[in-house]
């Protein structure tokens, strides 16, 4: 046979007829495949109903009709089908429109197969859909995860349901159970019903298991934390009673370890926990590259719910002022404004001013402070009271800025309100253009804006009041490390009586029952003049 030359060979042009020809030969061949499977006359066919199911203007009556038909076509066969990308939808789409009936009677089919659903890559969206739309069979699905969290954990499919179970749909002893399984094998064999629910109980019963506990602590999370893979919430249980009660040096190993993945765990409760452990346990070198890691999420960690604490655990145990400045200070001052107009955010400024006040910290954030202050004391050698004034003289320019901007507005406003009450009460340097705002709206006709005006508002007048109390006695903190007032303050009450006097309005403000004109009555400083 005579050799072609490929040069000059040329293959025919590809007509639309033959194009298409060979596209829908190829069709019938796939569908025809698909029909020698044994359940492929069934798939094909409820592929057809679900393209109607699925829509979403579908009329309910309509979909009711549709669902009924899916059911008597699916019954039986569900998990056969259920693992292919194409039936799990199919699957999931009856899950979302059908009945309690339909929905328990697939969960029912399904149940015994659920570590295995977990483990598929499309399997797991219907194990969600039960967790969510099934609440009878809760249980089950939790309860088919015991024996196997460990494996179950390190899975890149059967973690996102794990952690939906745990982070979810748990109550507090299905969650001990589940993470119980990483203290050893005997917690994942025996799973009793009125035992412990955390290792705390556990060891205060039996510290002798103290040692195998850690064994089995140290085995399953060191591998999690060099994959860095440590997002989920029930690894986050397991790093905290991990740092809490390993040996001093397994601790820093640890510590040393997740110092740069410590910013993946600030998003719940545990783990922000174990973030505050590790900046108390953590060398200088430690807590240096976790406020580095910090910088780049810096404002979405101080308006986290959990990930603010961390900041102030920073803030509250760090000796070195000028680097927690450079590495956090410096960016809370630049986005000041958001941060006071932020439920958690301005948590961050207001400690730098008032310490560990209730009102601002939440209660959760102060226990663990609390709790943490024996390990403070031997990690941290400055005095407290110290390092809060070093720390109050980097914010106060930003502060008495924004308060000089804003107050006007902010101080009938509950939560900017408390801003402007510290702000005056504990910046640093030059607050009289802040306070000139608070003096202007004393001056302002009560018998006008009534309860509008300053003295009468319920809300700002408690910060004039303070403000007036501030003059001859120390205001009350929960915080004893607070340093006293500065001494360059206005003379708050002194100036409001002028200012109602000026401005003719002392009278109507004692008629109206302001709680400042009570104070300026009471006040050693004022209270003749005021008479």
């Amino acid at each position: 046979m005579a050799a072609v030359d490929k040069k000059t060979f040329k293959r025919e042009p590809q007509t639309t007829e033959d194009a298409g020809s060979r596209g829908q030969q190829q069709k019938r061949q796939r569908v025809e495949r698909q029909k020698a499977q044994p359940t492929g006359e069934l798939k094909i066919d409820a592929r057809k109903l679900w393209e109607v199911l699925r829509r979403g203007d579908l009329d309910a009556e309509v979909r009711k009709v549709k669902m009924k038909e899916m059911m008597d076509m699916l019954r039986g066969h569900i998990k056969e089908v259920t693992f292919k990308h194409d039936m799990s939808r199919v699957v999931q789409t009856c899950l979302k429109y059908g009945n309690d009936e339909q929905r328990s009677e697939i969960a029912a089919e399904l149940n015994g197969s659920y570590v295995d659903l977990s483990r598929s890559q499309y399997g797991r969206y219907i194990l969600m859909r039960i967790l969510k739309y099934c609440p009878k069979f809760r249980d089950e699905v939790i309860k088919s995860f015991y024996g196997h969290v460990r494996k179950l954990v390190r899975h890149k499919e059967a973690a996102h349901v794990l952690e939906e179970c745990f982070a979810v749909y748990a109550n507090s002893k299905q969650k001990w159970n589940l993470v119980a399984e990483f203290y050893g094998r005997e917690f994942a064999v025996f799973k009793s019903i009125d035992g412990p629910k955390s290792l705390d109980a556990v060891l205060a019963t039996t510290p002798q298991k103290r040692e195998t506990a850690m064994d089995s602590l140290k085995s399953t999370v060191t591998p999690l934390l060099e994959k860095g893979t440590v997002q989920y919430s029930i690894v986050h249980r397991a790093l905290l009673d991990y740092i809490r009660f390993a040996d001093p040096s397994e601790r820093q190993q640890v510590i040393e370890t997740m110092r740069e993945l410590v910013v993946e765990i600030l998003h719940t409760r545990d783990g922000a926990h174990a973030a505050m452990l590790c900046l108390l346990y953590g060398s200088v070198k430690d807590r240096k590259a976790m406020l580095k890691a910090f910088k780049p999420y810096l404002q979405r960690i101080c308006c986290e719910e959990y990930g603010y604490a961390v900041l102030v655990e920073a803030l509250d145990c760090i000796d070195d002022t000028v680097f927690v400045n450079k590495a956090v200070l410096q960016d809370v001052c630049g986005m000041m404004s958001e941060l006071l107009a932020d439920q958690y955010g301005r948590r961050i400024p207001l400690f730098v001013l008032g310490g560990r006040n209730p009102h601002y910290v939440g209660s959760d954030a102060l226990q663990v402070l609390a709790d943490n202050d024996k390990v403070k004391a031997l990690t941290s050698k400055k005095d407290a009271s110290v390092r809060r004034k070093e720390l109050t003289a980097f914010v106060s320019d930003s502060m008495t800025e924004w308060a000089a901007a804003n107050t006007t507005k902010a101080i009938f406003d509950p939560l900017p309100s408390q801003a402007v009450n510290e702000i005056l009460l504990r910046a640093h340097g030059d607050k009289s253009a802040a306070w000139q705002r608070v003096l202007d709206l004393v001056r302002m006709d009560v018998a006008q804006l009534g309860a509008d005006h300053v003295l009468i508002s319920p809300i700002a007048n408690r910060v004039v009041t303070n403000c007036i109390l501030a003059e001859h006695s120390v205001p009350k903190s929960a915080d004893s490390t607070l340093p006293a007032l500065p001494e360059s303050n206005p003379k708050f009450g002194s100036e409001v009586l002028d200012a109602l006097v000026d401005s003719e309005q002392l009278v109507p403000a004692a008629c109206a029952g302001a709680f400042p004109v009570r104070a300026l009555l009471e006040s050693p400083v004022t209270g003749e003049r005021a008479k």
